[in-house]
């Protein structure tokens, strides 16, 4: 992967915490063919455990060594405007409060943290690397992008909170694993919640996706909106080499001329198409509706287009988690870190709503309170006989649990890793220039 292109990836991920940007050239079909496979839901089967030994690298009689990982922007100044504060301060000081409360069963967490070059196409492998061979850790969390949380759960075995954790994904675990990010499985109920608004009704709606979401294109979006009686006249999926932008713009103007040219006027956008199609449909007079499959990387197309014409995106729609970031209430979080780091007193709200050249804390405060939070909640219950096999018990166990600034509540079980959290439907405001969660 080149340097760019990664770069493109963190972007969207480091934005709004989660996903990876790609886009290339493209394949345009017409939906006439029904060549879709059937509609699949999870079932009992859908989340096999992965395995747990009753074993505890990192644990000792009075301290639990954890990896914390999170994305080094100083690497990437250069070439985009990001900055999400602090993350190993943020972080050191929320383990700090929980140290000073009597740690976890009488455990002091000891942080190893890992901050991943963005830039290098090694850079989470060497970070993935140093934290379960050399540091030997029991834990990862924070940030991880896509397909990285691989090396932790699969290679090395090594128990993580936090990722995107698909079915897919979660299928290929070898090591307990939770998260709040679904990682594109809850779009059947995002999908569902602009079927029920009637934004899909009566219209003329093309799909968008690059070639890593064809598995999603295929065995969710398609399914879901035939088994609703929703037709799609056009879908595009972008499949070619990211590194000549030409060909990209080029290709992408095949969609576009053609969604214009069949009367499409509803566009839904999958996986790493999301940024790169508004941004050529922005060179032209063509205005569809815009629905994005995901709010995190429809912000990131606001960010690299904010000081320009963002009137592609009037009226467009995305689906995501609702959140909340000044209710102390809910950010549980909030006053430990504005104690212990008065610079960031007021400033941690919405990233949407921060500020050009100013640091988005609300982005690594919510990262770190988030899972760390629900770290602690499961090894709290797994008790003092804490091993890979209790936490995964306690993780199935645990039930509702109210994840720091998530407005709405997560359960974790058997057959919810990911906290199974409702998608809400997020418009577009102009005057803010963000997608702020719509009422309801």
């Amino acid at each position: 992967m080149t340097s760019q292109r990664r770069i493109r990836r963190y972007s969207a991920l480091l934005l709004a915490a989660t996903t990876a940007i790609a886009v290339a050239a493209c394949s345009v079909e017409s939906n006439d063919d029904n060549k879709t496979p059937p509609a699949g839901t999870p079932t009992a089967e859908a989340y096999p455990p992965p395995p747990a030994p009753a074993e505890a690298p990192g644990v000792t009689a009075d301290s639990i060594k954890i990896g914390v990982v999170y994305p080094d922007l100083s690497v990437v100044k250069q070439y985009v405007d990001v900055d999400h504060g602090d993350y190993e301060a943020v972080f050191q000081a929320l383990i700090d409060k929980v140290n000073a409360d009597g740690g976890i069963a009488g455990r002091k967490i000891v942080p190893v943290y890992g901050a991943v070059d963005v830039i290098s196409p090694t850079g989470a492998q060497e970070t993935c690397v140093r934290l379960t061979e050399d540091e030997k850790v029991f834990a990862v969390i924070g940030s991880l992008n896509a397909e990285d949380v691989n090396c932790y759960v699969q290679t090395h075995k090594t128990v993580v909170v936090g990722g995107d954790l698909t079915a897919e994904r979660y299928s290929k675990a070898q090591a307990p694993w939770v998260s709040d990010q679904r990682g594109g499985d809850e779009l059947p109920e995002g999908l569902d919640l602009f079927i029920d608004d009637g934004v899909l009704t009566g219209k003329k709606l093309a799909v968008v996706a690059y070639r890593d979401d064809q598995a999603t294109l295929d065995k969710v979006v398609l399914p879901t909106l035939r088994d609703k009686n929703i037709p799609v006249t056009e879908t595009g999926v972008l499949d070619a080499d990211t590194s000549d932008p030409a060909a990209v713009s080029s290709q992408l103007n095949v969609f576009i001329q053609k969604f214009q040219s069949a009367g499409v006027d509803t566009v839904l956008l999958v996986g790493g198409s999301q940024a790169q199609f508004p941004a050529e449909l922005q060179k032209t007079s063509y205005r569809p509706r815009l629905l994005f499959a995901s709010n995190n990387t429809a912000g990131s197309y606001v960010f690299g287009a904010r000081d320009g014409d963002l009137s592609v995106l009037e009226d467009s729609l995305a689906i995501g988690q609702a959140a909340n970031y000044t209710d102390p209430a809910v950010n549980t979080c909030l006053s430990t870190v504005e104690a212990a780091l008065p610079e960031t007193k007021g400033k941690i709200i919405d990233p949407a709503l921060t500020p050009a050249k100013e640091p988005a804390w609300g982005t690594s405060e919510s990262v770190a309170c988030r899972y760390l939070a629900l770290f602690q909640a499961i090894a709290e219950k797994a008790g003092k006989d804490l091993t890979y096999k209790s936490f995964q018990d306690a993780s199935f166990s645990l039930g509702s649990f109210d994840l720091p600034t998530a407005t709405d509540g997560a359960t974790y079980s058997r057959q919810t890793p990911n906290g199974a959290i409702p998608p809400r439907i997020f418009a577009w405001d102009a005057t803010k220039k963000g997608f702020f969660v719509t009422a309801g």
